[in-house]
């Protein structure tokens, strides 16, 4: 069950999910709704009124905007269908990997940061990483719906392959890192973020040509010790773009 008006939009606009039944809150639509409504007649997709009560049962949270989408599973891509769906790559390509970040809030945040900075793809690993759930894509503005989504058994193993391919890994990091300032954009760039608190695994910060790290201000508050992934990717991808 997909909920909210943007990844509803966005889950009807790619069509990349099977497409089921359409449940909508009862009653005068706005505009925005009603976009939905035209996106799910042009789609061929079942349209059912339902009341808040229902909507949020069937989508688990109150949170629902007054629409529900029964659909499939967000298909991913592996990593040679990726790189051969977008050979060649554009120059500069930059790629965000994910090192078992398990919170789905912050697998959204990145993924809107990711899609609206102009990045090209995602790569998560297949355990240990948040859902690809409603819940995540709820927390990217729908942006998980039609941003490209690698899935790897072993990151380490991606790393390698994308090196063999020219793209220079990032690692965000504290320990043996450099300012972010101080790099330059790679033409092709893999930016690697690990979970909260424990940050990147020791091998992945091996594969890494370059850790870096976002410095604290100046009058920080020493109760504050790191940012949450997400606003330090969004940090870090607006510098990696180039801009």
């Amino acid at each position: 069950m997909l909920y909210g008006i943007e990844p509803v939009a966005q889950a009807l606009r790619s069509r990349r999910r099977s497409l089921q039944r359409l449940h909508m809150k009862a009653g005068k639509a706005g505009p925005r709704l009603r976009e939905i409504v035209q996106l799910a007649r042009t789609a061929g997709v079942e349209i059912v009124e339902s009341n808040t009560h229902e909507l949020g049962q069937l989508a688990h949270t109150r949170h629902h905007q007054g629409v529900v989408l029964e659909c499939g599973e967000l298909p991913v891509l592996s990593l040679d269908d990726f790189l051969d769906t977008v050979d060649p790559l554009p120059s500069p390509s930059l790629i965000v990997a994910l090192d078992q970040v398990e919170d789905p809030q912050n697998l959204g945040s990145i993924t809107r940061s990711a899609a609206f900075l102009g990045a090209h793809g995602l790569l998560v690993l297949r355990a240990h990483s948040a859902p690809l759930s409603a819940a995540a894509s709820k927390a990217s503005a729908g942006a998980l719906e039609f941003f490209p989504v690698v899935e790897v058994s072993n990151l380490s193993t991606a790393l390698q392959r994308l090196q063999k391919e020219d793209f220079f890994v990032v690692g965000a990091g504290l320990e043996e890192a450099v300012d972010y300032r101080q790099l330059a954009p790679p033409l092709r760039c893999v930016l690697v973020l690990g979970a909260e608190g424990s940050g990147l695994r020791q091998l992945t910060r091996k594969r890494c040509d370059q850790l870096v790290m976002i410095p604290r201000g100046e009058h920080a508050s020493p109760a504050t010790e790191s940012l949450n992934v997400g606003v330090a990717a969004g940090i870090l991808l607006a510098h990696l773009r180039g801009s």
